[in-house]
């Protein structure tokens, strides 16, 4: 089944964030846990972490993109 990963609201005032780096690619396997991508806030860059563990199937928002925060950020799901 697949996961799909939201931007999240990492600080109060955050309303969007932008994608500063993939630490992981289409195809690639995730844990839970594993760092998949570096988020700019409006205050810092912030790792963000999986919580599902899987195969990464889609990416939603392109490095140095913004997406507000709830948007589709990624999926994740089983290979095939």
């Amino acid at each position: 089944m697949a996961e799909i990963v939201r931007m999240p609201k990492l600080s109060d005032t955050m309303t969007e964030g932008v994608v500063a780096s993939w630490l992981k690619q289409v195809g690639d396997e995730v844990e839970s846990g594993e760092i998949l991508a570096e988020i700019e806030t409006d205050k810092a860059t912030m790792e963000f972490e999986s919580f599902f563990d899987g195969v990464l199937l889609h990416i939603g928002v392109e490095q140095g993109s913004t997406a507000p925060v709830d948007s589709l950020l990624c999926i994740l799901g089983e290979k095939g």
